[in-house]
């Protein structure tokens, strides 16, 4: 026993995640071994404190030392590993040559369909397909017959031992399971390669090729909580007001409003800006109401409603939509749905900036945006996975980050799978801008009609339609045609084609594969538009080969492409572009640069290099020419960095070489979680100085109608009230007598968001993706009270952009159910029992806790929530080891603290042999029955005993009364024969 418990130390050594308060009053136990104490210490008892832990870790041996110290005999536990994956734990006895293991084991592991027959000594089943049969029969002098694969062998006795199982040498093992093993009895890891695909591995297979292709690393869980649209919810505001002043200007002030709330179950959203003369300037109002089950407009099946001033359909990707006056339906999925570009179009305040980053590298970016509302369109994206990159720079140095993930591989529609897209549209108008937009040659109404069709799950197809319904329009109808064609998951080919009445014309062919893990794309584009002074018709060709991706060794990622231009009546010539960015020690550099092959030819290009200095962030570049000559228009510095936790500055400075200039710029910001102020102060040698101040804050109200405020965005982004309470009456409800818990931390897991409770337990987070769905967790181990855990199971929620949705988190003490499975012996005694799988089931039968007894019987079931739980042994194992039953502990929900004691009690079946009273054979058991209830009104002095039968191939046996000897057997006969029943006394054996 003492080298057993070595052998588990050493695996915890080697392997921590596997500590638990078991093992740690194990090694109190191991412990007192070696210090040779005659009392030993309680298996059942809290465990060591962290300083004896502590020097007892000191007896420990390295795991690699015990290969040879494992005794002939010594039970083990290996851990099952297939690759990385880890298929399960197994049972046995360390050899002279090896190891015996568990065939019960081994086959839960595999997953192989083999039962065990203790009682004829037999297993039977088949290995890896039905076709390979399996058989294992235990022969008369001792030795095993073994079917497999069709072959027959005769295995010597000593290599299975038959127990409480069958054990066998792994050698076995690897000739029937074709596969090879390796035991490292250091780290206790069975690590197996298996010379054909295992069904696990293929089924895991199966698995990834079902998956959706839009991937997420670390997907929600828990299940979603809908947060249904309302008459009218509490207004979300995002409030922004500046004061600018110059040299050369008065001063100026301008605020602007970006708002949002429920209105009759649809969400409004309201933006207006105001200038220095109080007049306001840009203002926007829209509905909409979207749904991810497409469960809106009934048969329709819509996920999108829209009215207001919308985006209107795009009909294809080559076409532009725009922001008019109009409505809006659709079914097209909220999330990314597969092709090969995006469109990104949000909310945003005034004056921001916006770029956009492609794992990693720059691809785009808008400045200065004024309407409220930044689009990027048709942005590429490469063969496999793209991390795309929001990052928004506020006009005074405030910095805000969105990340969204896509995977390109196939055309996102299965077989059948219809999507459309409609919107109704008054061309150059909107609710309040009208006199800003309006041009009577485009304005006008018109309908835009796009659906897409599955035709294959490899194979989709698009069409789409702009008809204008007024005279005068100088746009004229245009019809597209689109084709997704997957090439076996391993390429994406592409058609997309825009027609206009008047014969132009634009067209895209576009191949995207993958070539050892790097994206590789082939584009040809075409197109032919007519100028609408002179009727001149221009035309455009070109083919683009890109590469792009990653070299991880190297910390480098790249894109470069070369394209063959053919412009109208014009040479035709190439571009050559490059972009890489690589990190390099601590410093972070970039450069792209782009080579043109016509005139003299002429390469341009910009870089920079950033990196963090201390609690610092640096940054230096400058753009260049490198032909026909050399020469370098400007470069910059910048540093930035926090001066407290709520206040940070930034420096930039700017010299323009061709026009002999400088700007120096001095940014501070005071950012509180509650709102931020920033100030700019710059100064220009051609233009003086510039200072201007900008506060913004963002207000909505929490469930129990408190106002919150914050420096995030809440209008345009999903928001999480979150309550967390000590439920104290039980019912998961916040109600009168349960506690507000402050100082816990709420976490959104898979947005990344994380705020703490305040002394109403409320905590906030805001900026949260919208509709990407995320698990809600709690970190409680900053309060008092170590035993308090959530009393749900957990909960995920898709937010929806402009609403804030509450949620309660009921917390509860736990619970803690200790005891030892033992097995009940013929002689009456008890003895502990090991490796039997515990279950904790729920009202519902549902499993909600699974634990496996030591190798001393004793469990531990902790983290239970209090509610009617009945605590019993697996069935299955019972069935599989052919015990008779098993005992149930039932628990009312009023229980708390720790329960210890809790035995759970199973006995196989004993063999009695005895005397019974043989009464007739019936072919029917109804008859049996029936028989016996005339037989008991006739005769009520045999109901005191216990009639019980026997099924044969003639029928069914009945007999009465059983005793170890015949004197009431003989009794009862006699009673039975003087009363015309026919009887006999027989010897019998029951279990």
């Amino acid at each position: 026993m003492r080298s057993f418990c070595f052998v588990l130390l050493a695996s915890l050594a080697a392997q921590p995640v596997y500590a638990n308060d078991a093992f740690e009053r194990l090694k109190a136990k191991y412990k007192a071994l070696q210090d040779g104490q005659a009392t030993l210490p309680s298996l059942t008892e809290s465990a060591l404190s962290p300083k004896a832990a502590a020097n007892n870790t000191q007896l420990i041996s390295r795991p690699e030392d015990l290969s040879g110290t494992i005794p002939a005999g010594e039970e083990l536990i290996l851990g099952v590993q297939l690759g990385k994956l880890v298929l399960g734990q197994v049972f046995g006895f360390k050899t002279e040559v090896g190891a015996k293991l568990s065939l019960f084991d081994m086959t839960q592991a595999f997953d192989f369909a083999i039962e065990t027959d203790f009682d004829n000594e037999s297993a039977s089943g088949w290995i890896r397909n039905p076709n390979n049969t399996f058989t294992l029969s235990h022969l008369e002098d001792g030795t095993w017959s073994v079917t497999t694969n069709g072959r027959s062998s005769i295995i010597s006795a000593e290599k299975i031992d038959l127990e409480d199982d069958f054990y066998i040498e792994l050698g076995l093992y690897e000739k029937w399971f074709d596969v090879n093993f390796n035991a490292d009895y250091g780290t206790l890891t069975l690590k197996t390669q298996s010379n054909r695909p295992l069904p696990i591995e293929e089924k895991l297979a199966r698995e990834q090729r079902a998956k959706n292709t839009y991937r997420t690393r670390n997907e929600a869980r828990a299940p979603l909580q809908k947060h249904d649209y309302q008459p009218i919810s509490k207004p979300l505001l995002d409030i922004q007001a500046s004061v600018n002043a110059s040299e050369s200007s008065d001063t100026s002030h301008n605020i602007s409003v970006l708002g949002s709330n429920d209105l009759a179950y649809f969400n409004t959203q309201y933006y207006f800006a105001i200038n220095d003369e109080n007049e306001v300037n840009s203002a926007r109002l829209s509905g909409s109401r979207y749904s991810n089950d497409a469960d809106l407009l009934g048969f329709l099946n819509a996920t999108t409603i829209e009215f207001g001033d919308i985006r209107s359909t795009q009909i294809n990707p080559l076409q532009k939509n725009n922001t008019f006056l109009g409505a809006r339906f659709s079914n097209t999925p909220l999330s990314y749905n597969g092709g090969n570009s995006i469109n990104l179009i949000g909310n945003i305040q005034a004056g921001w900036d916006v770029e956009v980053y492609r794992n990693q590298l720059l691809l785009t970016s808008q400045f200065n945006v004024t309407d409220g509302q930044y689009e990027f369109q048709n942005l590429p994206l490469v063969f496999g996975y793209n991390e795309i990159e929001l990052v928004f720079y506020g006009p005074q140095g405030q910095v805000n980050r969105e990340n969204r993930s896509y995977y390109v591989s196939s055309t996102g529609q299965s077989a059948g799978e219809f999507v459309y897209d409609i919107s109704f549209v008054d061309e150059g108008e909107r609710l309040f801008d009208q006199n800003t937009l309006n041009d009577s040659d485009k304005n006008g109404l018109s309908t835009l009609i796009r659906a897409d069709y599955g035709v294959t799950d490899w194979w989709s197809l698009s069409i789409g339609s702009q008809i204008h319904h007024e005279q005068g329009f100088e746009q004229y109808d245009q019809q597209s045609f689109g084709s997704d064609i997957s090439l076996f998951g391993e390429a994406l080919l592409s058609i997309d084609s825009l027609e206009q009445d008047n014969g132009d014309y634009e067209r895209r062919y576009q191949v995207d594969t993958s070539l050892w893990d790097q994206s590789l794309s082939f584009i040809h584009r075409e197109n032919q538009r007519t100028n609408r002074d002179d009727g001149d018709i221009n035309s455009f060709e070109s083919q683009e080969l890109r590469l792009s991706g990653a070299i991880p060794s190297l910390k480098l990622s790249y894109q470069q492409s070369i394209e063959q231009i053919t412009p109208d009546n014009e040479e035709e010539y190439l571009r050559f572009t490059n972009q890489i960015g690589t990190s390099i020690g601590n410093s972070y550099f970039s450069n792209r640069f782009s080579w043109v092959d016509r005139d003299e030819g002429e390469t341009t290009g910009d870089w920079q290099v950033q990196r963090y200095l201390n609690d610092f962030f640096w940054r230096f570049g400058n753009d260049y020419t490198l032909s026909p000559d050399f020469d370098i228009q400007s470069f910059f510095t910048e540093i930035s960095g926090d001066m407290s936790d709520n206040t940070s500055g930034r420096v930039r400075w700017i010299y323009d070489l061709e026009n002999d200039a400088s700007e120096t710029t001095l940014i501070a910001s005071w950012q509180p979680n509650e709102f931020s102020l920033t100030s700019n102060f710059s100064y220009n040698d051609r233009t003086g100085w510039r200072a201007s101040l900008l506060g913004r804050v963002g207000i909505g109200l929490t469930q129990n109608n408190s106002t919150f405020f914050t420096r995030m965005p809440v209008s345009s982004q999903g928001t999480l009230s979150t309550r967390v309470f000590l439920d104290n009456n039980r019912n998961g409800r916040f109600d009168l007598g349960d506690r507000p818990l402050s100082n816990v931390e709420v976490e959104t897991l898979q947005s990344y968001r994380k705020a703490t409770t305040n002394s109403q337990g409320v905590a906030v987070l805001t900026a949260l993706p919208s509709y990407q769905q995320t698990d809600i967790d709690i970190d409680l181990r900053q309060l008092d009270d170590p035993y308090l855990i959530r009393a749900d199971q957990g909960v995920s929620i898709a937010p929806r952009p402009g609403s804030v949705q509450t949620l309660d988190i009921p917390v509860v003490p736990s619970l803690e159910i200790e005891g030892y499975v033992k097995e009940l012996q013929q002689n009456g005694n008890l003895a502990n029992k090991a490796r039997v799988p515990v279950l904790l089931k729920d009202a519902s039968g549902t499993v909600i806790k699974e634990v496996t007894s030591e190798f001393d019987g004793y469990f531990l079931i902790t983290e239970i929530v209090p509610k009617a739980y009945t605590l019993e042994i697996d069935p299955v194992y019972l069935r599989n080891f052919k015990f008779q039953q098993g005992t149930q502990i039932p628990l009312t929900g009023a229980e708390s603290g720790i329960l210890a004691e809790q035995n759970l009690i199973l006995r196989k079946s004993f063999g009695v042999h005895g005397y019974s009273a043989q009464l007739a054979s019936f072919s029917r058991l109804e008859s049996l029955r029936g028989y016996w209830r005339i037989l008991t009104k006739r005769l009520p002095e045999i109901t005191q005993y216990r009639y019980f039968y026997n099924q044969t191939a003639a029928g069914y046996q009945l007999y009465v009364g059983f005793s170890e000897d015949n004197q009431e057997a003989n009794s009862l006969c006699t009673l039975l024969t003087e009363n015309g029943v026919d009887c006999a006394v027989t010897g019998i054996t029951r279990r």
